[in-house]
């Protein structure tokens, strides 16, 4: 019996608030999941332009499949096995080798552009090299085919990071496997992906591409929706801070702030109970690190635009109102609460804080022309900045990563007054011994020469 070659596309079953979230805002959670669901209808197309191929679906959740089919009627629907992105890979990799193929190559939904051609010239790779990648230009990749089980290349390679591609090809190296690259494509996570593909399909050459999507875009006022300013997520990462928060929530103006949340990154004492009994949306975030923390809050946001704050009370939160006053009037997407601009700070502040704030703002004015006196993290941003920034520093370098990739992004970034105040109770992590500050030095020079240089 000739064994066949098979193309198989990874899929989820469009579900508003569970799928390219990424996107929201602008696009509202339904909005997402619709245009999701034209991906993959172009998708197909594209799959059904590769000939002498056997072509499948391998879906979730498990109970798809009613939806995959109406959608797929032509093609075989298998349903996803495995814990991890990694582990579920592998099962269908290699069961669709065990079943028969000769060759087998995987592509995601992401991608609604995506030439067939790339798709056929895979299968002709594979002729002589162990593996084929399809790079991604966020580090990952959009297609992945082998003609023998490889396991580890997927078990031992952490997906869903920007060094995907990069992992996998050393790993391929390691074991000796020859790997053929695809040309460079894109997947559609992020506005400025979204971007970038309303662009792609507008254009003239581009006229039948991705004929679901381009009906969905020039029908949706998508670029010009405004986000909701009157839901606002306070965001107060905290690590050990029972002995502050009660007061300090009880600070918080309730009429202003739709949602307060306290991420509890690791606590020993009850800072979690503390935060909940006082009101706050409490979520556990238990690897250690200040950007995590962050993170794990924007994740759970539900408002439009966030306000992050130090959960020790050095700040004050009837100031608010003056963080957010320059995004409700349109004149910036980041503002930052600047403890030197009142001089709030010099009582508080040590002076090695003091002076690594003087050497990082001056290193930003030289290579940005940002105008900024302070790194503080007292700070209001649209949600849809946060997400369009793609964070990847989860140490203290997380504020200073926003503030470079913003003014890489062409934001408008605005200082507003602080006040300074002596934390509530307890130390300083940063400021409060030298090790800390030393550390928190390492990070912020660490991200400025990943990031800024």
């Amino acid at each position: 019996m000739t064994k066949s070659n098979t193309l198989l596309v990874v899929a989820k079953q469009p579900a508003p608030g569970q799928t390219k979230t990424r996107l929201c805002p602008p696009l509202t959670y339904e909005q997402a999941a619709t245009l999701y669901d034209c991906f993959l209808r172009d998708t197909l197309q594209i799959m059904r332009q590769v000939p002498n191929v056997q072509r499948g679906l391998v879906y979730l959740p498990n109970d798809a499949r009613e939806y995959f089919h109406k959608l797929a009627p032509d093609m075989e629907l298998t349903c996803q096995r495995g814990m991890t992105l990694g582990e579920r890979l592998d099962n269908l990799l290699t069961d669709s080798l065990h079943n028969g193929s000769q060759r087998v190559v995987v592509i995601n939904s992401d991608s609604p552009t995506l030439p067939a051609a790339y798709l056929s010239q895979a299968f002709d790779d594979l002729a002589k090299a162990d593996v084929v990648l399809g790079p991604t230009q966020d580090g990952g990749y959009y297609l992945i085919g082998i003609k023998q089980p490889q396991p580890d290349l997927l078990h031992k390679v952490q997906m869903s990071t920007p060094h995907v591609l990069a992992d996998t090809l050393a790993l391929a190296e390691s074991s000796g496997l020859t790997v053929s690259l695809l040309p460079t494509w894109y997947d559609v996570d992020t506005i400025e992906d979204l971007v970038k593909l309303d662009n792609e399909i507008a254009d003239i050459n581009a006229k039948g591409k991705a004929p679901a999507t381009q009906r969905w875009l020039s029908k949706t006022n998508w670029r010009n929706q405004q986000a909701d300013l009157s839901r606002i997520s306070l965001i107060i990462p905290a690590l050990n801070e029972a002995d502050c928060l009660a007061r300090l929530l009880d600070e918080v103006p309730v009429d202003l702030i739709h949602q307060v949340i306290v991420v509890d990154n690791g606590s020993t004492d009850n800072t979690g109970e503390v935060a909940q009994k006082a009101g706050a949306f409490v979520v556990v975030e238990p690897r250690r690190g200040y950007g995590f923390a962050c993170a794990a809050g924007v994740a759970a946001a539900e408002g439009d635009v966030l306000v992050f704050m130090d959960g020790d009370g050095s700040f004050v939160p009837a100031e608010l109102s003056d963080l957010l006053k320059p995004i409700a009037q349109d004149k910036a997407e980041l503002v930052l609460g600047s403890r030197t601009l009142n001089g709030s700070h010099q009582e508080v502040m040590p002076l090695h804080q003091r002076v690594g704030n003087r050497l990082f703002a001056w290193l930003l004015r030289k290579r940005y022309g940002l105008n900024l006196t302070d790194l503080g993290p007292f700070r209001a941003v649209k949600r849809e900045v946060v997400l369009q920034l793609n964070m990847q520093e989860f140490t203290y370098g997380w504020p200073l990563e926003m503030m470079i990739k913003s003014a890489r992004h062409q934001m408008r970034i605005l200082e507003v007054p602080v006040t300074y105040r002596p934390r509530f109770a307890g130390q300083s992590k940063v400021s409060g011994s030298l090790r800390g500050s030393i550390l928190a030095a390492y990070r912020f020079f660490r991200v400025m020469l990943r990031y800024g240089l």
